[in-house]
């Protein structure tokens, strides 16, 4: 049995297939140059076009980060500053507390030791005028009872008048 009575029992024409085979090609080739090749490039073009869209966006991405990353650190610094300004401020204030206080307790000492010496004078010389007025009393009253005679009830008298006067003019 060869193959051409072969290829007729199974119905098999072996030009026909020829004729495909080749017809197969050509429509291959036609295909492949009129329709592959630009879809191709068509999908090349849109394959660099999506790796260029997708490196731009990762170079933005990273140009995101790097100026998060900076504004991050500015806002640290301005914070940083911000409490060493309050701190330098609230030790500053509290100096100027502490001064005014030491000057409050400075003045208030100087009043009270002027006081005091102010009270230490007025009562000297409160002295000093009591001293004179018991003389003059005490004087008056002895020439007052040197002038008279002298009885109990006058003798009485003359200490009440005596005790009076050293009461008021104290």
């Amino acid at each position: 049995m060869d193959f051409q009575s072969l290829f007729h029992t199974l119905g098999i024409e072996p030009r026909g297939i020829l004729i495909q085979i080749v017809g197969f090609i050509v429509l291959f080739l036609l295909l492949k140059k009129f329709l592959f090749k630009p879809v191709g490039m068509m999908l090349d073009a849109r394959a660099d076009e999506i790796r260029n869209n997708l490196s731009k966006a990762e170079e933005q991405r990273a140009d995101m980060e790097r100026i998060r990353h900076e504004y991050e650190a500015r806002i640290e610094g301005v914070e940083s500053e911000a409490r060493a300004r309050i701190q330098a401020a609230i030790k500053e204030a509290q100096a100027i507390k502490d001064e005014i206080i030491a000057d409050s307790h400075n003045q208030a000492k100087e009043i009270i030791e002027r006081g005091q010496t102010e009270i230490q004078r007025e009562k000297e010389k409160a002295m000093v005028e009591l001293r004179e007025e018991v003389a003059s009393l005490a004087v008056s009253a002895a020439g007052k009872v040197l002038e008279k005679n002298l009885d109990e009830a006058e003798h009485r008298r003359l200490i009440d008048d005596f005790i009076s006067k050293v009461g008021a003019s104290s």
